[in-house]
């Protein structure tokens, strides 16, 4: 794993660097502008890069796309610049850790606070809702999940206390005062899952024999029965952005406070709440496609509020480790005009749309480690080298299509099916594809008219 070192952090402002890009793409001058973007990413890390990229491509997008479907460019160096912005709006990586028990993911280490904000503040441009968006600018806490996939089996503790949770995710909340001044706080143990100490299936007794939830340390059970086979199905919230409002969650003794969050009556309305929670209704730990039924519409039990120690407490809430819960809460809470906050939910690279490995049945295991201690979590860690960044295959929207199926985004997989079905070369085949099944039903009539007449 690459380990950015403290020392090769510039004074660069991500967003100022991104509205002067932004500026010549939208007055005509796509060469001079990815002239720009590439002398200004220059030295800079990883994250700071990627930044730069996702407001670029939130604020010249139409551009892009102009450029893209029109080959617009005079260099043809600029190309992969191109591309790569296309790509920018894909699942982020979460900022990594090299092991050490710090505050922050390294990758953070020696940046400016507002270079930290825009890192985590472009995410939300890209994945997040224009409220969300909005919000940001009015002087409101925006809240940000970053979810690793893991499976309901695992846990942080040995391996007979499976289905306890893993918090290994991260929680950010971002807010911009009037004068500019940005704040950040990284809740880095947090959990967007549900647990298997939850499951229907994970009850003790002779149906659980020699299934994965067979060494699960099970408490309740908790869900619904979203496909109708008689067993509840554990729920997680689905990615996106969804409104919260102020909650009170039980036995605050761990974290020292009582708050929580709670999706607000207003996001319930119709159409907010449609298809924002998965259910894992095959009951193999994950949430995939292959749960049938397995989307539902949102209700106000998913919560935001502190786990325990060495078990994340989650049967569908978002969950933070109570050391860090008070500090969450504070850093959420710090405009007290602010009832509402906008939670922006996005899967990260290497989430199980995004190939990752998935292991075992029974879910992969993070690294050893004590119930108290930081999860490391490694950027290879469950998840195979990510796809190519670009696929060249001669039509931009095929392209497209590719690109989508191999980071699996069946969303942008539609809408490049959409764009091709609309082109020129989209209809021509479709003419070519009737006129061949025209042809073809006419020789299956003939065939059938002639075994008729030889009877």
């Amino acid at each position: 794993m690459t380990n950015p070192h403290p020392t090769d952090a510039t004074d660069i402002d991500i967003r100022v660097v991104a509205d002067r890009v932004i500026a010549r793409m939208r007055q005509g001058q796509p060469d001079q502008a990815l002239h720009l973007l590439e002398t200004e990413r220059q030295g800079e890390r990883r994250v700071v890069r990627e930044a730069l990229d996702r407001y670029v491509l939130v604020g010249a997008r139409a551009q892009i796309d102009e450029i893209h479907q029109s080959g617009g460019l005079r260099s043809p160096e600029f190309v992969p610049a191109l591309e790569r912005l296309r790509q920018a709006g894909l699942p982020p990586r979460v900022p990594d850790y090299n092991g050490r028990e710090i505050n922050e993911p390294n990758e953070l280490v020696g940046l400016t606070t507002a270079q930290k904000f825009d890192v985590y503040a472009s995410i939300v441009a890209t994945r997040g809702s224009q409220a969300a968006s909005d919000a940001l600018q009015n002087e409101e806490s925006v809240l940000l999940g970053l979810r690793r996939e893991t499976s309901t089996l695992a846990s942080m503790g040995d391996r007979d206390s499976r289905g306890t949770g893993v918090y290994d995710d991260h929680i950010v909340v971002l807010r911009k005062q009037a004068n500019g001044e940005r704040h950040v706080f990284i809740a880095d143990r947090a959990s967007t899952e549900p647990t298997a100490q939850y499951d229907e299936r994970a009850e003790p007794g002779p149906l659980r024999e020699h299934t994965p939830y067979v060494n699960v340390a099970w408490r309740r059970s908790e869900g619904e029965d979203a496909n109708r086979d008689g067993i509840s199905d554990l729920g997680r919230l689905a990615e996106g952005t969804i409104e919260m409002a102020d909650a009170e969650h039980l036995n605050p003794r761990l974290a020292g406070t009582a708050d929580a969050f709670r999706p607000s009556a207003e996001q319930l309305r119709a159409p907010r709440d449609l298809h924002r929670v998965q259910r894992d209704t095959n009951g193999d730990g994950w949430f995939t496609q292959d749960d049938i039924n397995g989307v539902q519409d949102l209700n106000r039990s998913f919560k935001i509020h502190s786990g325990s120690r060495a078990n994340t407490d989650s049967a569908g809430c978002q969950t933070i480790h109570p050391e860090d819960y008070l500090a969450f809460n504070n850093a959420a809470r710090a405009n007290p005009q602010q009832t509402r906050w906008q939670y922006v939910l996005t899967s990260t690279e290497g989430g199980l749309f995004h190939d990752v490995n998935r292991g075992d049945e029974r879910g992969a295991e993070p690294g050893e480690r004590r119930p108290d201690q930081r999860p490391e979590a490694p950027a290879e860690h469950g998840q195979r080298q990510r796809p190519p960044q670009a696929v060249h295959l001669g039509d931009p929207a095929v392209d497209d299509y590719l690109a989508a199926i191999l980071s699996g985004d069946p969303a942008a997989a539609d809408r490049a099916a959409t764009e091709f079905a609309r082109s020129a070369e989209g209809r021509h085949m479709e003419t070519q594809g009737n006129q061949w099944l025209a042809q073809h039903q006419a020789a299956e009539q003939a065939q059938s008219q002639e075994r008729q007449m030889a009877r």
